[in-house]
């Protein structure tokens, strides 16, 4: 027997909301402050309990360590070939 995904409590659709919103407007990812104040949480450690359930269920990723670098699964930035590494003209690891 399959189970259903469960749907996102309102809560983490208002993050994923202002995650989009704000890579749309500014280019980059929203702090953790900066999501709560849009959501209405003081407390950075809530957000990042959400943040950490949406990354749980791939909805998000992280490309650093820090929650500012969060982007929707589905609009990943592109890799670099070979794992990330720039090659040198003549194809040798620098």
């Amino acid at each position: 027997m399959r189970r259903e995904p469960r749907s996102l409590t309102a809560r983490q659709e208002a993050v994923m909301a202002v995650i989009r919103a704000w890579l749309t407007e500014y280019g980059h990812g929203p702090t953790v402050r900066e999501i709560g104040a849009r959501v209405g949480l003081s407390s950075t450690s809530s957000v990042a309990h959400r943040l950490g359930r949406l990354e749980t269920r791939g909805l998000i990723s992280r490309t650093g360590r820090a929650w500012s670098t969060c982007v929707p699964r589905e609009e990943q930035p592109a890799r670099r070939p070979h794992g990330g590494r720039r090659r040198s003209p003549g194809g040798t690891c620098r």
